[in-house]
């Protein structure tokens, strides 16, 4: 008898039945099971909203657990309702299917019959019916395109999450299998809070941050936490003007749904882009002229980047971004890197430390600290540790391999035992079965050729860590010419330095700094190589507190 898998897939999670998971498919396979007489249902597996033309074979569940099943020839016919079940994209399902067959697996469809390749013409076949199921689906995205295109010009609301000043109610429109469809209309409660926004924004000058952190003392919420970013998405949403949109294409005006009037929504989108006063315009647009061509941002050039990437809020665990303040003087602008924490700037996110740290605080105790760090790393010190990790790796894996060695030798004797019991047995002079006899040799084998694995695995491993301890080696060797070249380097440089030296630099209030250094890739703590503290205080700014862990 043939074992029979079932593969059934829908592409929507809207094509699965909530009471009998893809009903039309099973039935159809398990009716054309019956017919035939040497078939016997094995089993099934299902893809419940998988797309077989946007979905990549190696990210499908199902088909990756149905080809380790093949390997192991747990089944022998493949059976699909349509052969497109198993996949639409023309680069990838003729080879798929014609990996099963190679494996010696029949694949059936319920309407197409078998699918052979014996010979070109079979071929060309089969990847012809993929390539024609492709250009179904590329046909299908764009009716599908089309149709949406078609009902945003409408004014058809489209579906999709609820908008913030809207609340969804059933106006009389029915989809599919009468099913009710939810259209917008202003909500009594959020819609004022719409208007609040614009207002000030268009008629206070408040900038989205001011905006969003009224917004959460006036209207606490646990679940609805304002930030900017969610402000401006508002401020540039045309859906409050009544319009409908889908990328490009928008309705006309439905003032049932208008919140807004085009005058304060056009001039939200100016104030936004110009936020900053008239009479600074020219002079920053000169700023600008003057910037290097090859610098990506302002930011680049006059805000702070030393330590980015590793300097953290001490209270919040945020990522410090380094940027700039600008300070306008009569005869000039006045550029200041800092250090900035937007939770901080957002009052919901509770963060108690500061907003900005001045980055020359900062950074001056941190190379200080550096500085300590290279005069304090002395070569007896890295002697030191080096021969103690190498005799902790040493005796983990010649521990390792001792037991594999010694597991290796015992299943070889046990082998050479049950050898001379099945000579016995096959001459009647053996007390047990030649059946159980062979059983046990086949389970030592199997024992025997793991055993082998793993020997041959730790050794492995072993070469593996001896070359990870002549790295470390090397990386440890590379700090002598690092501590040379620091001072004397670009900031680039500097940066790249200090990224393989620092893991994360804490930065608390009234700039109490928390230092944890690694040497390499691999985490390692350094507060017992160091023979004396860290000083605690800089010599420029008393007031900082900076500790090395």
């Amino acid at each position: 008898m043939k074992r029979v898998l079932c593969l059934y897939r829908v592409s929507t999670k809207g094509q699965v039945d909530p009471k009998d998971d893809i009903p039309l498919q099973r039935r159809e396979c398990q009716d054309f099971i019956d017919k035939q007489d040497d078939w016997i249902f094995f089993e099934e597996r299902l893809e419940k909203g998988v797309s077989g033309y946007k979905t990549a074979t190696g990210k499908r569940d199902a088909i990756i657990e149905i080809r380790n099943m093949a390997e192991q020839k747990m089944f022998d016919v493949l059976l699909v309702f349509m052969f497109d079940r198993l996949g639409r994209r023309e680069d990838e399902t003729p080879f798929l299917v014609q990996w099963f067959i190679e494996q010696g697996i029949e694949v059936w469809s319920t309407r197409e019959g078998q699918q052979r390749l014996d010979n070109r013409v079979d071929k060309l076949m089969n990847f012809m019916r993929y390539w024609q199921a492709g250009g179904e689906s590329e046909k299908i995205s764009m009716r599908v395109k089309a149709s949406h295109t078609q009902m945003t010009m409408d004014g058809i609301w489209r579906g999709g999450p609820r908008p913030f000043g809207y609340k969804m109610v059933h106006k009389g429109r029915l989809g599919k299998k009468n099913r009710q469809l939810l259209d917008p209309i202003i909500d009594e409660t959020e819609g004022p809070m719409v208007q609040k926004i614009f207002k000030m924004s268009c008629n206070e000058g408040m900038g989205t941050l001011r905006i969003a952190n009224y917004m959460n003392e006036a209207y606490p919420h646990l679940d609805k936490v304002w930030t900017a970013q969610t402000v401006r998405s508002m401020l540039r949403n045309p859906l409050y003007t009544g319009r409908l949109h889908m990328n490009d294409t928008m309705s006309e005006p439905i003032e049932t749904l208008r919140l807004i009037s085009d005058s304060d929504f056009h001039f939200a989108q100016l104030a936004m882009k110009r936020r900053i006063q008239h009479r600074y315009a020219e002079q920053r647009k000169l700023e600008n002229d003057l910037m290097p061509i090859d610098a990506t941002s302002k930011t680049s050039v006059y805000g702070a980047t030393l330590l980015s990437g590793i300097a953290y809020c001490a209270h919040c665990g945020h990522k410090l971004v380094g940027s700039y303040c600008t300070k306008q003087r009569a005869d000039a602008a006045y550029h200041r890197p800092i250090y900035r924490c937007y939770n901080g700037s957002v009052k919901a996110k509770n963060c108690a430390g500061q907003t900005v740290y001045s980055a020359r605080k900062i950074e001056s105790a941190v190379l200080q600290i550096v500085h300590q760090f290279f005069n304090d790393m002395q070569q007896s010190v890295d002697l030191v540790w080096r021969e103690r990790a190498r005799q902790q790796f040493r005796n983990k894996q010649n521990a390792q391999s001792r037991i594999a060695q010694a597991e290796l030798e015992k299943l070889q004797k046990q082998q050479i035992t049950l050898r001379q019991e099945v000579m016995k047995s096959l001459q009647g002079e053996s007390a047990f079965e030649t059946d159980l006899l062979r059983s046990m040799l086949d389970e030592n084998k199997s024992a025997l050729v793991q055993a082998e694995s793993k020997l041959i695995a730790c050794q492995q491993e072993k070469e593996t860590e001896d070359a990870r301890l002549q790295y470390l080696s090397e990386q440890y060797r590379s700090i002598t010419d690092w501590a040379k070249e620091f001072d004397h380097a670009d900031n680039d440089t500097r940066k790249m330095i200090l990224a393989r030296l620092i893991e994360r630099i804490e930065v608390g209030r009234d700039y109490h700094l928390t230092i944890k250094f690694f040497v390499t890739i691999e985490e390692f703590n350094l507060s017992h190589l160091l023979d004396q503290s860290l000083p605690h205080s800089s010599e420029s700014d008393p007031g900082i507190q900076a500790i090395a862990v």
